[in-house]
């Protein structure tokens, strides 16, 4: 079989963390949908082919897995759903999909409208209207504020402020060929510094959660208490504190970054197309007439639906899914050795313009009725298969309720001149942020 065709010279590791999605970008264009490429010394393939995708992402024999790209995860998420295979995996995924099933989701709605309305309260009391705001970490904060109100039944705001200051070290430090991979956990100086503190604040949040369900003050049929009814297969015995910490973290921190992306990349999509925002606000006027939408309103919204799955197209929250095969396997006609590290790119196919005409412009019409449903895999903001990001149905949710909302409140502006860059560490963020003028739309009445 033959071996994948690929460039000759290595990526520099920095070059690949500043630029991994445009790289990927570089290597299908040159190669097509199964490239070999080298990082450093480190050997790597990608996939970028729906067919060859869903060989991956609907594998029965077990030839992958999430691989040793996922040892980084490891440093910040412990041994939770996100990093382990096999049993442990399915054990961990069976007790946490009851809560993103449709039935569990709906009445959830009611909550998620008070958390937007609390930011955009706070957006009123920031100050002068032409002052511009940084959307990304307000809306990252939401979307933590929304996971634990919504999973665990509890309001942790007061610590949301240094989790979502936290979470770009810990994008780094899961990154391949980030410092705190490289250097021995023994050197010195502030990248073992700033690795402690990091990790600090995200087991501060789990161990607050896991004392809280302790002493009673969370509800029972939430996530931490099914998670202390678990029962780990390996020992048969109950999970460990440890092990519900790690599975804490990784719905808490994983969650809502993925949410806090595909909201910040949709608003700035609405501010930059100033049409589209005033046809959305017409459905939202005819349907809604300026109050929260409710779960039985969402259907009757299509247009919303339209907006936020052709931003999920063009800034999929997660631009790059890892796996390593388990022993040599063919794909898309060539050989790849065992333990070899390939990544699946969503962000490729989805600016492949065989899938997608003027795949760089957005339109949401692409997404209308009428139109023909995508191909499979050329559509994938949340990944497939039976590792399908399971908190997807609360992402997609999260971000179309807050929409909504937040276009018949404000009109958003992009601060004119301002460098917009994709940044494709773990999850897709704008490099720079989002600093927008956030104006009103309607006076609102007295809460």
């Amino acid at each position: 079989m033959r071996t994948p065709p690929g460039p000759k010279l290595p990526f520099g590791i920095r070059r690949y963390r500043r630029d991994a999605a445009a790289i990927m970008g570089e290597l299908h264009r040159d190669y097509g949908e199964v490239a070999r490429f080298r990082v450093g010394p480190q050997v790597m393939y990608q996939v970028t082919g729906p067919g060859p995708i869903s060989e991956v992402l609907h594998d029965k024999t077990g030839a992958y897995r999430r691989g040793q790209v996922y040892g980084g995860f490891e440093l910040f998420f412990g041994k939770g759903s996100l990093t382990t295979d096999g049993e442990q995996w399915r054990t961990l995924r069976a007790a946490g999909q009851p809560f993103f099933r449709s039935g569990s989701l709906r009445p959830a709605v009611p909550t998620i409208a008070d958390v937007i309305t609390d930011m955009m309260d706070r957006w009123d009391a920031l100050g002068a209207p032409d002052d511009p705001i940084d959307i990304v970490p307000e809306v990252m904060r939401l979307a933590f504020e929304v996971v634990t109100r919504v999973l665990c039944g509890c309001d942790l705001s007061e610590r949301s402020t240094e989790v979502v200051a936290a979470i770009p070290h810990v994008l780094s430090g899961m990154f391949p060929g980030s410092p705190e991979l490289l250097l021995p956990s023994w050197v010195p100086g502030p990248v073992r510094r700033r690795l402690r503190n990091t990790r600090a604040v995200i087991n501060g949040v789990a161990d607050t959660l896991v004392a809280q369900h302790l002493s009673g003050q969370l509800p029972p049929d939430r996530l931490v208490g099914t998670l202390f009814d678990t029962i780990d297969p390996a020992t048969g015995a109950p999970l460990t504190r440890q092990q519900i910490a790690d599975e804490l973290k990784t719905y808490l921190l994983a969650g809502h970054e993925t949410t806090g992306c595909g909201l910040a990349w949709t608003l700035y999509e609405l501010a930059e197309h100033p049409d589209v925002t005033e046809r959305l606000a017409a459905e939202l006027e005819r349907e809604l007439d300026g109050r929260p939408p409710e779960a039985a309103d969402l259907p009757r919204l299509p247009y919303l639906t339209q907006i936020v799955d052709e931003a999920l197209r063009l800034h999929p929250a997660i631009p790059m899914f890892p796996r390593e095969t388990t022993r040599d396997v063919e794909i898309g006609g060539y050989h790849l050795p065992a333990r070899s590290t390939l990544f699946i790119s969503s962000h490729t196919v989805h600016h492949d313009p065989r899938h997608w005409p003027e795949p760089d412009t957005f339109d949401p019409d692409r997404f209308a009725p009428d139109r023909p449903k995508p191909v499979p895999y050329t559509h994938f903001p949340f990944g497939g298969g039976a590792r399908r990001c399971i908190g997807a149905p609360l992402a997609e949710l999260e971000i179309q309720v807050a929409v909504a909302m937040i276009t018949q409140r404000y009109r958003l502006t992009p601060q004119p001149g301002y460098p917009v860059d994709e940044h494709s560490l773990i999850s897709l963020r704008p490099r720079f942020g989002l600093p927008m003028t956030i104006t009103a739309r309607r006076e609102q009445p007295a809460r």
